[in-house]
């Protein structure tokens, strides 16, 4: 057995990235760029107006602050107006700046009469309500590290560069194999003795949210035979297995014996925690395993605390312990035993955790309202109000 840091730091040291592939760049939505990724542009790729106004030679306006416009600048034209002396050009937001323009006032600072204008020279500073060009970056410039994570944000600067393609991390292909013959699939009458699917469309809805889908699910019978047949048969066609249930040491837990035979290197079994003591972590050639335990509370949290770390990080996220946070305990929380690192489900909101009731391992009551694990370390068995605790963020 391993506690939850050694359990983390195996799990972690296991990441393999997946290819690398090249896609349109609205399709990399949610990925992680695979490459480094260079201005092949300067930006702004031109000098522009920041405002609507007048551009003119900053020199003039120390000896006059009278103004004559002789032309117009609107954005999209490219329009290079000389300028005399006392002379000034009306201009657009985002219009291309005139070669002998270095300052531009702002309409509202203006009065005009006709074709000229008068303003407060005294308030404009030089180069003011340009954007030259290369300000934000020039050609050539790093502008986004391997490993970013691409959202809208990064999807639309990406696009303010012209790029069209990026290359991301691939998609890891993973299955989910859960056991139970006392399970029910949803929809259906409830057997006396029976209990509803409940742990699948959790981890299949738990994937959605970062992006990620199962290519396989698939409900075994609780049998030596049928466990040994189905993972072998999906380790054929997943990077990632993942199986729910079976993985304790009752009468009808095949899937540690099942993993044993097909030859999978264990790389830990059980961990110091609760819930989720049974989680197995194994390797078999370039794919990996975890077999989680059957309640649903260990379901969840051992899918957060280290599932989802490990699928992102094969995506390409490089931070394993990213959700790991700190706020301080609204209340008292104690406990009998503390031998354990316990996952309390929790609430966090501007720093502030409360522990939520229903902690059992098969209670799912709490979980809609649960934004964040809290981690009650071993060793302890009282958390005091206001204490300073670990949380992991979901």
């Amino acid at each position: 057995m391993v506690n939850t840091n050694q359990a983390k730091d195996l799990i972690e040291a296991h990441i393999q990235t997946t290819e690398v592939v090249e896609v349109p760049l609205i399709e990399a939505l949610g990925g992680y760029l695979a490459t480094h990724i260079f201005a092949p542009i300067a930006m702004p790729s031109f000098s522009n107006s920041a405002m609507d106004g007048y551009g003119f030679r900053y020199m003039d306006s120390l000896s006059t602050d009278t103004f004559t416009i002789v032309g117009e600048v609107p954005a999209g034209k490219t329009v290079d107006i000389a300028l005399g002396k006392g002379e000034a050009v009306r201009i657009f937001t985002g219009a291309r700046v005139p070669s002998y323009v270095d300052t531009v006032v702002i309409q509202e600072k203006v009065t005009r009469e006709g074709n000229t204008i008068h303003f407060d020279t005294t308030k404009v500073k030089k180069g003011e309500n340009i954007r030259f060009k290369g300000e934000q970056s020039k050609e050539g410039d790093l502008v986004l590290h391997e490993n970013t994570f691409v959202n809208a944000a990064v999807i639309g600067f990406l696009a303010s560069l012209g790029i069209d393609k990026v290359k991301i991390f691939a998609k890891p292909t993973i299955g989910l194999l859960y056991t139970g013959d006392e399970l029910v699939e949803i929809g259906n009458p409830l057997p006396e003795g029976k209990i509803y699917n409940a742990n699948s469309y959790t981890l299949q809805a738990a994937l959605a949210e970062i992006g990620q889908s199962l290519s396989l699910v698939q409900h075994i019978a609780d049998t030596q035979q049928a466990t040994e047949q189905a993972i072998r048969e999906a380790l054929k066609k997943v990077d990632i297995l993942l199986l729910s249930g079976g993985i304790s040491v009752g009468d009808y837990d095949f899937v540690r014996s099942s993993l044993q035979n097909i030859g999978i290197e264990e790389v830990f079994y059980k961990v110091a925690q609760k819930p989720g003591k049974p989680l197995y972590f194994g390797k078999y050639g370039h794919k990996r395993i975890f077999a989680l335990p059957g309640n649903p509370a260990s379901v969840f949290t051992c899918y957060h605390m280290y599932v989802k770390p490990f699928i992102l990080g094969c995506y390409g996220r490089n931070n394993f312990r990213k959700e790991m946070d700190y706020a301080t305990l609204t209340h008292p929380y104690d406990r009998k035993k503390g031998e354990l690192t316990q996952y309390l489900k929790a609430y966090v909101d501007k720093a502030k955790v409360m522990v939520l009731h229903s902690q059992e391992s098969h209670k799912l009551d709490t979980l809609p309202l649960t934004n964040c694990l809290l981690e009650f370390p071993a060793g302890k068995t009282i958390l005091e109000k206001d204490e300073k605790v670990k949380i992991w963020r979901l």
